[in-house]
């Protein structure tokens, strides 16, 4: 693998892709892998088996389309900043966030303690803070920006959060960014070895990567950018593991995670009673 790899992108605004020719892999699930794909297989091999083999989908959780929403008004706001050269106004892309929020609401498993009032709230709020803080920092090139690609044998498909244009050592350069809403900042070496961000890497052809923390703490909400940089050896690493977890994949083998993983609870996966039954 060299440091150029082919890429044939289809950017839509809905996120629809049409492939080339003999790009899809019809040993797969879906023809094609994902970021997300790769992340679920890692990170439980059975809950991949139960979600894209079997086809399982279990209907996601309110903390999930909370981060949804974020993610929605963030691409409104930087969108209309490309196209435009000023940011989407506050107030219309909180109308996006909220928007965003009731449309999903819909399919969401609502558990016993959840509010969808104080959610939406919430998820408004923490938009606030990415606007206040984040927005006037961010020098958008692309937001959501989709793409196919074969990396190794594999064809992978995606989206990117956002490609923003920073100040490195005196010259402009472009930053492959993604948004993280989440309680707590990642450790480094998270941040340094995340597959999701040397997949970006690969296909956007840079060494630099970012994830953009918007903490929602106890203590209020903030914004927290975290850059890092990918080597041609993080790619190739990534490279072997994505063929060997497709390799996995086509032969069947989904053995359960770990039981003491923190993704091995009824808390943290929709799956837990079907694969180790009650407790």
């Amino acid at each position: 693998m060299t440091e150029e790899i082919e890429v044939e992108v289809v950017e839509t605004s809905d996120r629809k892709f049409e492939y080339p020719p003999n790009f899809l892999d019809t040993g797969l699930p879906k023809g094609v892998m994902s970021p997300s794909q790769f992340d679920m297989y890692r990170r439980c091999a059975r809950q991949y088996d139960f979600r894209y083999i079997q086809g399982l989908i279990e209907p996601p959780g309110i903390a999930m389309i909370k981060g949804t929403a974020v993610h929605r008004g963030a691409e409104v706001t930087h969108r209309h900043t490309i196209d435009t050269g000023t940011p989407l106004g506050v107030e219309a892309a909180v109308q996006e966030v909220a928007d965003n929020f009731v449309e999903q609401l819909e399919r969401v498993a609502l558990g016993k303690d959840d509010d969808p009032g104080r959610e939406k709230d919430r998820a408004i709020a923490n938009f606030r803070v990415y606007y206040a803080q984040a927005v006037p920092k961010i020098h958008p090139v692309a937001a959501e920006k989709t793409f196919a690609v074969k990396i190794g044998t594999v064809p992978v498909r995606g989206v990117i959060d956002l490609i923003d244009r920073v100040e490195d050592a005196g010259a402009e350069v472009e930053v492959v960014s993604d948004l993280k809403v989440t309680g707590r900042i990642w450790p480094d070496q998270k941040i340094e070895c995340a597959p999701q961000l040397t997949f970006y890497s690969i296909v956007e052809n840079t060494p630099r990567v970012r994830v953009d923390f918007l903490l929602d703490q106890k203590s209020g909400t903030r914004y927290e950018p975290k850059r890092t940089l990918r080597t041609l050896n993080d790619k190739r690493v990534l490279t072997e593991d994505l063929e060997q977890v497709v390799d996995l994949i086509k032969r069947g083998i989904f053995p359960r995670c770990d039981p003491t993983s923190w993704a091995c609870t009824e808390r943290f996966c929709g799956y837990y009673n079907k694969c180790r039954g009650p407790k």
